[in-house]
This record gives structure tokens, sequence and C-alpha cells, in this order.
């Protein structure tokens, strides 16, 4: 049982979030920087970024017994939601799940200095590895996800008295038996491992 501890209550008080390729090795420590194919989103609303693990289960209900005797797990999930601010290559291409190209005009020849993003009238759910990264103090914290794909967008709007939000939800898809991974520095009391 925990004592009580003050020390040990966490705050996200900024934080960063990484996109790169499906397999595209993340650091295995909170200090060191992602490499360059790591490429970070810039500005995220004030609400931060919201995780959600979830679990559905199914009773084995049993003659002997007026409760159930065990859970299946018919599913999991863990979701990551969060909105940019930045209106730039990585976070656009994230909200629409298509990249940019070079435009062309007549002939395929290329229109200087303006690129183009399709919006395809049968869309592929993109992948992306994603590390977000949240800080307390001297405490860091990074959530590895190796892989995963787009759920939900919020509207966008474009108003006069407001910046251009992209709200998007993504879901972590299975590698390797796992959804993604946190890697702390907050001192962890492990139990003993017990003599032989």
């Amino acid at each position: 049982m925990s004592a009580n501890n003050s020390g040990a209550i966490r705050f996200a008080s900024n934080g960063t979030i990484w996109v790169a390729p499906v397999d595209t090795a993340a650091p295995t420590d909170v200090a060191t920087a992602p490499s360059d194919t790591w490429k970070a989103l810039g500005y995220v609303d004030t609400n931060g970024v919201e995780l959600t693990p979830s679990i559905e289960t199914q009773p084995v209900e049993a003659w002997q017994s007026g409760v159930p005797i065990k859970y299946l797990v018919t599913s999991a999930a863990f979701q990551l939601k969060f909105t940019l601010h930045q209106f730039d290559k990585e976070s656009v291409e994230l909200y629409f799940g298509s990249s940019f190209r070079q435009a062309t005009g007549a002939g395929g020849t290329p229109v200087t200095g303006v690129f183009q993003l399709d919006l395809s009238s049968t869309p592929a759910l993109a992948e992306t590895a994603m590390i977000v990264e949240w800080k307390d103090a001297t405490v860091t914290n990074r959530l590895i996800v190796p892989r995963a794909s787009v759920s939900a967008r919020d509207g966008l709007k474009l108003v006069r008295n407001d910046n251009n939000k992209l709200g998007v939800t993504l879901n972590a898809l299975d590698s390797g038996g796992r959804l993604g991974y946190i890697l702390t520095n907050a001192t962890i009391e492990l139990p003993t491992p017990p003599t032989p």
C-alpha cells in the first residue's frame, strides 16, 4: 500500500509530440533527443494530450455462482487525443492522412512554390509512430507508440477571430503484442526478487 507522498503528485506542465514513420527507432531513455527522422508537431492547445486506455470484457458465468467466475478480454485499446495549433506540413499531413506533393499544371509541369495535398475519395488509413513527452519539475515521461492510426478528426473551423485548430484522435495498433510503453525517470521502487 502506498504511503501519502505529495512528491509523487504529478502535473504535465509542458510536453512535445513527435511523429515518424513506423519502425523508426525511438530513444531508450528520457534524456536523448529523438533522431531527425522524428518530427515535432509543435504547439498543442492547453488541454494537452488525453490518453485513454480501455478494455472490454465478457463475463464467464457458472451454475454454481451468482457472480462471474472469470472474465474474458474481448478487446483492448489505447487512444490519444489532442489539438494541434500549427498549420504546417507534419500537422496537416497527420490531420488529413495524406502527404503534400509538388503541384503540377498542364502536362505535368511543376508549379513553382505551390504544393498539393490530395483528399482521396477512398482514403487509406495512414500509420505513424509517436512519442509523447511530458515533464513536471525533474521528472520526464515518454510514451512510445510504435504504430498508430488516426481514428477521428474534429471539424476544422476557418474563422476570422480564432486560429486553425487540428483536433485528432489516434488509436494505437498492435506492435509485437503491445500497444506502446512508457519510459520515466521518476523514482520507482521495484519489488526485491526472491533469493533462490
